[in-house]
């Protein structure tokens, strides 16, 4: 039996995130060179649960194959520059980018995959040249490329990363999370909801934003309190940034710790304590980075099932998104960094 055959104990739906993504890292032969960047994860396995919304500025501009570029400082102005041609590319690469950016705003994108150290789409430390073509390491700037720059101004809460960088397991777990979240918000926000559905929403989340950012978890509490007929638009938009800021911060193993005690904490007093021990010794092998997270999360499921928890029990974070992608399952799928 695979894990597709398998129906979960407890019913969970899961929005499908409408994801930007570099064509390069789906497979597609878009590259300067005529090849591609296929990054396996995304391909195979992401692309099952999310909406992919193509984009690759310089092959739409300049064409495939085609001249590296490069950003170029010139008079206090980034241009992105073909260095063999000298040609100046920036125009036509400002206007597809516009165009794209109109285009995930009808979409109203989630989330994006960048190419990395690409001078249109990389996320960070892309070089900035000289117009001599010399870079000097720390006396010269870095900045991102130039679609992705304003991919982040344009939408300055969805989750951006680079392929590299989701290759490392807590970044690909933040991201996950970060993206079924917000295209949760998306759906529910699109749903006519009623004041009973957004209290439900936010209570449903209360451990998800808990592990996330608790001020910004305690700012939402009295925004849903007061919500009402007459003001539930102004509401719905308040708590739809909060919500989406709060989402965007970085889960730490401290803070998920925190979160386990206390769902840990409605079972305790009914527990064996052979039942206890077993608890305390896999927490204390989670905060040890022995086993992963998913390890605490089964246990507190059986105990769901077992001994009931209606409030628990509809709590996203037990099954933020779909268990196939396996992210929890790593050891390094979390940490005690405070920011990406």
């Amino acid at each position: 039996m695979n894990l597709a055959q398998v129906e979960p104990l407890l019913p969970y739906h899961f929005p499908k995130p409408k994801i930007a993504i570099s064509d390069c890292l789906l497979g597609t032969e878009c590259r300067y060179n005529g090849g591609h960047a296929q990054y396996d994860f995304v391909r195979y396995k992401l692309a099952e649960f999310v909406e992919f919304k193509r984009f690759c500025p310089e092959a739409a501009v300049i064409g495939t194959p085609r001249e590296t570029v490069r950003l170029v400082d010139i008079n206090g102005q980034v241009r992105v520059i073909g260095p063999k041609s000298g040609s100046d590319y920036t125009e036509g690469l400002q206007d597809y980018t516009d165009k794209k950016m109109r285009f995930f705003h009808k979409q109203a994108i989630d989330g994006a995959v960048v190419k990395s150290r690409s001078p249109s789409c990389g996320l960070d430390r892309i070089k900035v040249y000289r117009p001599n073509g010399e870079w000097f390491g720390s006396k010269d700037p870095v900045d991102m490329g130039l679609f992705t720059k304003n991919l982040r101004q344009q939408f300055p809460l969805i989750a951006i990363e680079e392929e590299g960088r989701l290759q490392d397991a807590w970044l690909r777990e933040n991201f996950m999370l970060h993206i079924f979240a917000a295209a949760r918000w998306r759906e529910f926000a699109l749903s006519q909801p009623s004041v009973a559905q957004l209290q439900a929403f936010h209570r449903d989340h209360k451990y998800l934003l808990l592990s996330k950012n608790e001020a910004l978890y305690r700012q939402m509490g009295p925004l849903v309190a007061q919500a009402n007929a007459v003001n539930f638009d102004a509401v719905l938009t308040e708590y739809a940034a909060l919500f989406l800021a709060a989402v965007a911060t970085a889960t730490t193993r401290g803070k998920m710790i925190n979160v386990v005690e206390h769902m840990y904490a409605y079972f305790k007093d009914r527990l064996g304590e052979g039942e206890k021990a077993f608890y305390q010794q896999t927490l204390a092998e989670f905060k040890l980075g022995i086993v992963p997270l998913i390890s605490l999360m089964k246990v507190l499921e059986q105990w769901i099932h077992h001994f009931g928890s209606e409030y628990l029990a509809t709590q996203v974070i037990l099954n933020p998104y779909p268990a196939k992608l396996a992210l929890r399952s790593s050891i390094n799928a979390y940490r005690d960094f405070k920011s990406k």
